[in-house]
């Protein structure tokens, strides 16, 4: 189960925690596992970083981040400043984030159905997954105003404040919902934010009984957004539509009533698309 970032005591962000699968040990190599923990730490901190930060924020001795820098560095998936003595990312680093969304049938299925939506609604559409306790964005079409400019593909947010999040977790199996949230960081982003789990599990109802969700300024201030679920094969669901829209120009009442019946039209018609697609 993937727990959201948690803020170092230097000011780091700790990389996501990933509840491994039961491991077979014989097979398992922890070097890798390693190398992928100093990338995670640089995908919670997207800037340069030192040796010592690196070292910090993974958990890692300084001794084993070392070699796993050197290691990444020699592969090309990190550079590094002789001046700063800083380690980043590097453009390499992007192939396989690209490669999986073009991988994903969904993305290239789904884009003509969020442009239908952009021309409806004029404001932004975007297409999204549950990782863990997170959603990730992986297709989005702008509107003219766009709110959620920090947002961009492959942003992460949590799933409990977001709409695409509820919608997604008000549709799983209730157990599932449960140790979702269970496993969140339930901290409030801002002073709209619902973070008692019984109210989430109350609002997650209603969310199911109406098929969409709305979410008032819970993650971003002015930021006001409706969501519907896809399902796929086996009519499990796999996505979510999301509209974001200005509390400026809209309100929670013109949200349901305009933009609600938007995405849940788009999110039925991609459903029908995704059910024709079985899972990895």
């Amino acid at each position: 189960m993937v727990k959201h970032n948690r803020k170092s005591g230097a000011g780091l962000n700790y990389p996501s925690s990933v509840g491994k699968t039961k491991i077979d040990e014989r097979l398992y190599l922890r070097t890798i596992e390693k190398g992928m923990l100093v990338l995670d730490t640089f995908c919670a901190n997207p800037r340069p970083m030192t040796l010592t930060e690196v070292a910090k924020a993974s958990g890692l001795n300084k001794s084993a981040a070392q070699r796993v820098l050197y290691t990444l560095r020699a592969l090309h998936y990190l550079t590094h400043s002789e001046t700063t003595r800083q380690y980043s990312l590097s453009l390499r680093a992007m192939d396989i984030g690209y490669a999986h969304l073009r991988s994903n049938p969904l993305v290239e299925a789904s884009f003509p159905y969020l442009l239908e939506a952009n021309r409806q609604s004029q404001e932004t559409v975007n297409l999204v997954e549950l990782d863990g306790t997170d959603i990730v964005f992986i297709s989005r079409v702008p509107g003219r105003s766009v709110v959620s400019s920090y947002v961009d593909i492959g942003t992460r947010l949590p799933a409990f404040s977001t709409a695409p999040g509820r919608a997604m977790l008000a549709n799983l199996d209730a157990e599932v919902t449960e140790e979702i949230l269970r496993a969140s960081n339930l901290a409030a982003i801002t002073p709209h934010t619902v973070t008692d789990r019984h109210d989430l599990l109350a609002e997650l109802e209603q969310v199911r009984i109406r098929g969409f969700a709305i979410v008032n300024q819970e993650v971003m201030q002015g930021d006001i957004s409706t969501a519907a679920p896809l399902f796929g094969y086996g009519n499990k669901v796999v996505a979510a539509v999301n509209i974001a829209a200005s509390s400026a120009r809209w309100t929670i009442d013109k949200v349901e009533t305009e933009l609600s019946p938007i995405v849940s039209g788009i999110a039925r018609q991609l459903s029908n698309v995704a059910s024709k697609y079985p899972p990895p």
